[in-house]
């Protein structure tokens, strides 16, 4: 009998140790919700891009400057240092909150040596077709300092002047003016619109001629643009008549033009492999 008990008592003691043993373990209760609703999510915003950096109508044949650094010839651009008419090659970058839009390139002029304070002039130049006219040309301007951050662009011998010439080299000149109220800021970036309509028929064509200065940074420079008034019209394209008065070309524009013409044109083989299409 004592050893019945005995062993119920171990039995029942064995049987609460393996039940302690398989207790699950004791959790902490979940945290409440807390009462402040999830942030919003940021609205998306639909924004606008064209096919082209211009109007179907420009006469300059590269205004996205997809040829610089590539191929040179005819309508092509190309920089000299406006001094010892040394061949600048150019870069480029794309940026869609530029005035290109999705449509083209932002050209690039860097001077070797430039600081933030001085910098060796450049001439930045294409050819054009002429015509009767009227013709307005115009093109967006910006700087920056050697180490890309924004800075301030004037229209003037230390920041980036541009100019409408005749084919001749004793042609005339136009310069074109900043527009009233054209400055936009995208990215930290100001963008200045210069503009000019030259009355004056270029009845052998022309040329667009871009200077940097001499006031130091690097200089970006986007959708340059020359269309004829009569095309202007027949596309209903608002004409700003911001007239320019001639001048004599400088002897600068008169050597960048002599020399662009000197250049041989420069173009890239065709692959010997096919492209894929997709």
């Amino acid at each position: 009998m004592k050893l019945s008990l005995i062993a119920a008592l171990a039995l029942s003691l064995l049987t609460a140790a393996c039940g302690e043993e398989l207790a699950p373990p004791r959790q902490d209760p979940a945290p409440l919700p807390s009462a402040e609703p999830a942030p919003a999510p940021a609205p998306r915003k639909l924004v606008e891009g064209n096919a082209l950096p211009t109007a179907p109508t420009n006469l300059l044949a590269d205004p996205g400057f997809a040829l610089a650094g590539r191929e040179a010839g005819y309508g092509s651009f190309l920089a000299f240092y406006d001094e010892t008419f040394e061949q600048v090659e150019l870069e480029t970058t794309f940026d869609s909150r530029s005035p290109a839009g999705f449509g083209g390139n932002v050209a690039l002029v860097k001077p070797t040596g430039a600081t933030n304070k001085t910098s060796s002039p450049v001439m930045l130049l294409a050819s054009f077709q002429g015509g009767a006219g009227p013709f307005r040309a115009q093109v967006w301007i910006s700087k920056s300092e050697v180490a890309g951050a924004p800075a301030d662009v004037t229209n003037d011998d230390k920041g980036i002047t541009a100019t409408i010439t005749e084919e001749s080299p004793d042609g005339e000149a136009y310069d074109l003016r900043p527009v009233d109220g054209s400055a936009r800021v995208a990215g930290g970036r100001t963008w200045v619109l210069l503009r000019a309509e030259v009355q004056k028929p270029l009845a052998y064509g022309g040329f667009i001629v871009i200077r940097t200065g001499s006031g130091g940074g690097h200089f970006h420079i986007a959708a340059p643009e020359v269309v004829a008034q009569p095309l202007v019209d027949a596309h209903a394209i608002r004409s700003s008549k911001l007239l320019a008065a001639a001048r004599a070309k400088t002897s600068a524009e008169r050597g960048a033009i002599t020399r662009y013409k000197q250049q041989r044109p420069r173009l890239i083989p065709a692959s010997s492999k096919p492209r894929a299409l997709f």
